[in-house]
């Protein structure tokens, strides 16, 4: 068998590259001495770790055991004879093991000098640390953080690895290399060159002149390299690549490279862990900038810069020197890179003044760049939250990971419900770490859609996650390809500059409208139902708490808790990153997480509770506080007072509800509204009296728990497969009823292994059935849904979204539609026939899914179900078993204004009290469609209040604003609480105390009060 001469070159630039060169990397090298200190439990500060008891340790002795920590003191002397040899470095190498899987989920390393301050981090991938000149002796003490490898080898099998607290099993690493070594820098760039064309060889069609070059100038370097005598002959090597490293690209496409650590907030790691990760990428990506003079890194997420000023406040300045000389960018100008369709709008418009204060005041910089590389999909209320908190630009890349259809653009404007639009950019190289070499290059040309429009793409190299981002072969491999024939343009730059010519190059670019929906990870808007409940309920107190303590301050002079709500707004923020409130986490983040949102509600409990005792006084008279935008039970939106006590014929009396059973089965119903439910809970019909219609078939009841198989072929908590639907298990086990005095009708059952239990009743305001749903959860790769089957015939369904609502197909027509099976949605869902409507509203879940089904008749109907509960294994794999309570309402006749009055009835109920008087609203709206849904005191603490509104119906809508307090002059703003080229004006005029607007369909205005 005879090979091609070709194959021959290539398999010796193999071995020289992986044998040779490899070997002669560090020309000398020289024993230190190591400690060691095993710290067996949470880590500790520099100090602590320094005046510790250490024990000798050698290489190849095992060390750590799960989530635990070491620390290694290392002494030794550079060789003084070392200065006399030239083009060399002495370096520090070490190598503190690994576990199989690639860098972030490995053994970590902090580097410390003798007075506490950091060197840099050692990685997987990047282990020298910087030493003294030869003939100087030199200390560092290495924080080594013994991280598990939680995926098992990259699979998703249960692990107990992600439980709380430090495990038991010894030396599950090895340290593998601690010694001093004189780095060759000829031997360096020879590697990184024949890297860069060897991959640049893949790339090219073999037919071309360019190729044979490339491949004779490698033929000439490996004919010029003595394996003996590497360090000698290196040099020459290096010249007989001179001429083909510099032929210049021809004119083309253009890879703006952007220097990047995607580095997850928690996620198969604690909380705790992250800032650790944070210092030690951050740390590696100053010396690197140091280095070298043209690299640029840019990096998200102000909580991670909030660890590392707390945690290393040393490399923390030197981030800030890189941000003044511009090599390090702070973009995204979100708190953390949250999740995109699960918080509420009011969270994602915090994220972005939460995260763009702090840059502003601690860099003195504001990013222009929504950036979002790995959330799972984005709502359609995205670009206009986004251009309004002063985003010019968005990133992302994770709609690349599509599993049904490719997402047709790179570039394109992105137009939200509103019409808003934002430039946006998927970095076609399909990937958020790359290693800057010439595969992912020209990856980034070929895969780009809009030739002929525009030329220039992004990529962002840098291993994630704490694998420490961006290293010195990274960068060489840019600067190499800078000009370089056969591929593209490489230019090291900063996202904005990238931002402004891609944008400035394309005339007339693609349009998305809509939500950017991600077809995967659908069961993100399920897993961990508890931290999800848990979110809603901490939105809704913040809501109360602001409100409430805005109108106390402004009308009894009450301290307005600034600190002690922004410290709350951090946490909720924190816990809305894209890896945690999704579910995706591992155990030990969801149990402090839950812990600290038991905190969070108490604190939030207090603010309310002392806001209205300043507002309403000290009594015995019975009140109900409504800190929602609509009127509940004849208490006014944003009032405290006595509720409506029954039907007493007067206009506006809410109908009173009635229940009777008839036979087994049991009718709930008002004047407008009827239900009739079975002995099982199942609701057999839905009436509404005004029309006389049904909206339930009774061969095919609501109400109704389905339980199936739920094994996704990847992805674990992330996933829900299609195929679930043909795997439906047997449906539940009613055990009895029992209907009270009061007209709620309660139930007890099992379905799988699990006991449920129901209450049914009937809310007279909303006329809606409340549905409470208690599941004690034990089972394993499953999913529960609550099914309401309709007889409507419908193509959409209306989805409330953040600040407005979207429709979704509930046909299977296209492949884009047989992919959104499983979908977010925040308080309520819609469908509606003609002028009927259904609608379910909750205030404990997101996950849905509304699809076209066939009635026992022929006819087409559309079945609406809620997703509850999931029981994935992989990462943590307990998930979700144990209680959880559910709450939902069903509404017949609706339209569009009740499915939100159902939203906010459930989502911010009224809060009953006893005080000596009722309170007015602080601000009013007349106008049905617009809807307050944020009032709070102005971040600067100038005093100034914020009213925050959105127009809810999607059309044109006017109303007119009134204030109960003193002002002098208001202002429209951005969400950031100042003027922004963004804000389309609302106000139309100002007279008589109040402001008349007009909005545009889902319009958000900010309006700033200054009080007088």
């Amino acid at each position: 068998m005879g090979f091609t001469h070709e194959e021959k070159v290539l398999w010796r630039l193999d071995r020289l590259l992986g044998q040779h060169l490899r070997n002669a990397l560090y020309r000398h090298t020289c024993p230190v001495s190591i400690e060691s200190w095993d710290v067996a439990g949470e880590p500790v500060d520099f100090q602590t770790a320094r005046q510790a008891e250490y024990r000798p340790m050698s290489v190849g002795d095992p060390w750590g055991t799960a989530w635990d920590t070491w620390w290694l003191h290392v002494t030794g002397q550079v060789p003084a004879e070392w200065a006399q040899e030239a083009d060399t470095r002495p370096e520090l190498v070490v190598d503190l093991g690994k576990v199989g899987l690639g860098p972030g989920f490995q053994a970590e390393g902090l580097v410390h000098r003798p007075d506490g301050s950091v060197v840099k981090a050692i990685e997987p991938f990047n282990g020298w640390v910087p030493v003294p000149d030869p003939g100087q002796p030199c200390e560092f003490y290495i924080e080594a953080a013994s991280n598990p490898q939680i995926s098992n080898g990259g699979s998703f099998h249960p692990t107990e690895l992600g439980n709380e607290g430090v495990g038991k099993e010894k030396g599950i690493y090895h340290l593998q290399r601690l010694e001093l070594g004189l780095l060759d820098l000829q031997v360096w760039n020879l590697i990184q060159e024949l890297n860069v064309l060897q991959g640049l060889l893949r790339e090219i069609d073999p037919t071309r002149t360019r190729y044979a070059n490339i491949l004779d100038a490698i033929e000439a370097a490996l004919n010029s390299i003595d394996p003996n005598d590497v360090a000698g002959t290196a040099a020459q090597a290096r010249r007989c690549l001179a001429d083909v490293l510099s032929a210049p690209a021809t004119k083309g496409h253009t890879v703006y490279a952007v220097g990047h650590a995607h580095i997850d907030s928690a996620w198969l790691w604690p909380l705790r862990e992250t800032p650790r990760k944070v210092a030690r990428t951050f740390s590696n990506v100053v010396e690197l900038a140091d280095e070298y003079p043209d690299f640029i890194f840019a990096a998200s997420s102000a909580q991670q810069y909030q660890w590392l000023k707390e945690s290393e406040p040393d490399v923390y300045e030197g981030v800030r020197r890189k941000v003044r000389s511009g090599q390090f960018v702070p973009v995204g100008g979100m708190w953390v890179e949250s999740d995109a369709n699960l918080p509420g709008g009011e969270s994602l418009v915090r994220q972005f003044l939460q995260g763009g204060r702090f840059f502003q005041e601690e860099f003195g910089v504001t990013s222009h760049i929504a950036w979002l590389p790995d959330s799972f999909g984005y709502s359609g209320a995205f670009p206009q939250i986004a251009r309004l908190a002063g985003m010019d630009y968005f990133l992302t890349q994770k709609i690349s990971w599509n599993d049904t259809d490719t997402f047709p653009f790179h570039s394109f404007m992105w137009q939200g419900i509103d019409g808003t639009e934002i430039f946006t950019h998927f970095p076609p190289s399909d990937k958020y770490n790359s290693d800057a070499s010439p595969a992912d290059v020209a990856r980034s040309e070929k895969n780009y859609t809009e030739k002929g429009k525009g030329a220039s793409s992004l990529l962002l190299y840098g291993w994630g996650d704490g694998g420490g981002g961006p290293t010195r072969e990274m960068v060489a491999a840019a600067e190499l390809q800078k000009d370089l024939e056969g591929g593209p343009r490489v230019l090291m730059t900063s996202p904005e500059t990238f931002f402004r010519q891609a944008k400035d190059e394309m005339k007339n670019p693609p349009r998305w409208v809509g939500e950017l929906y991600l077809e995967l990870h659908r069961g993100t808007a399920t897993s961990q139902a508890a931290t999800k409940s848990g979110n809603k309920r901490s939105e809704s107190l913040l809501r109360q708490a602001e409100y409430w303590a805005s109108q106390a301050a402004i009308l009894c002079g009450t301290p307005y808790p600034y600190d002690e709500l922004q410290e709350i707004w951090r946490k909720v923020l924190l816990y809305q990153f894209h890896d945690i409130l999704p579910g995706s986490a591992i155990a030990w983040v969801y149990a402090e997480v839950q812990r600290s949102d038991r905190k969070i509600w108490a604190q939030l409990e207090e603010i309310i509770d002392r806001s209205l005792k300043a507002l309403a006084g000290s009594g015995d008279v019975p009140l109900e506080a409504n800190a929602g935008p609509l009127a509940q039970e004849g208490v006014p939106a944003g009032a405290v007072a006595a509720p409506r006590t029954g039907n007493t014929g007067a206009a506006g009396d809410a109908p009173v509800s009635r229940a009777r059973r008839e036979g087994d089965d049991v009718v709930l119903e008002n004047d407008r509204v009827s239900f009739r439910i079975d002995s099982r809970g199942h609701v057999l019909s839905a009436v509404d009296k005004a029309s006389g219609r049904d909206a339930i078939d009774p061969a095919v009841p609501a109400n109704v728990l389905r339980l199936f198989v739920d094994a996704p072929a990847h992805w674990d908590a992330w996933d829900i497969d299609k195929t679930y639907q043909d795997m439906e298990l047997p449906g539940a086990r009613v055990e009895g009823t029992a209907l009270s005095d009061q007209g709620r009708l309660t139930l007890t059952g099992t379905i799988g292994q699990s006991s449920f239990s129901q209450e049914l009743s009937l809310d007279d305001d909303t006329d809606a059935l409340i549905i409470r749903t208690h599941v004690d959860w034990k089972e394993s790769d499953r999913l529960l849904k609550l099914s309401f089957p309709t007889n409507l015939y419908t193509k959409e369904a209306v989805n409330e979204i953040q600040f407005g609502h979207l429709s979704r197909p509930v046909t299977e027509n296209t492949s884009w539609e047989q992919a959104r099976f499983e979908a977010a949605a925040q308080r309520w869902v819609h469908i509606q026939e003609g002028g009927f409507g259904v609608s379910l509203a909750n205030c404990t879940n997101y996950g849905h899914d509304v699809h076209q089904f066939i009635l026992p008749d022929g006819r087409p109907g559309t079945r609406i179900q809620i997703s509850l509960l999931r029981a994935p294994h992989f990462p943590d794999p307990r998930a979700d078993l144990g209680g959880h309570d559910f709450t939902v309402a069903l509404g017949v006749g609706t339209d569009i204004r009740r499915a939100i009055r159902m939203g906010y009835r459930l989502n911010v109920p009224l809060r009953s009290w006893s005080g000596a008087h009722p309170v007015d609203p602080l601000v009013k709206v007349d106008g049905s469609d617009v809807l307050i849904e944020s009032v709070k005191l102005a971040e600067d603490r100038s005093g100034d209040l914020i009213v925050r509104l959105y127009e809810s119906a999607g059309a044109r809508s006017r109303a007119r604003l009134t204030a109960g307090f003193g002002w002098s002059g208001v202002d429209e703003v951005g969400l950031m609480e100042v003027p922004c080229d963004a804000v389309q004006p609302a106000i139309r005029s100002q007279e008589d105390g109040g402001i008349d607007l007009e909005l545009h369909p889902f319009q958000i205005v900010t309006l700033r009060f200054r009080r007088s």
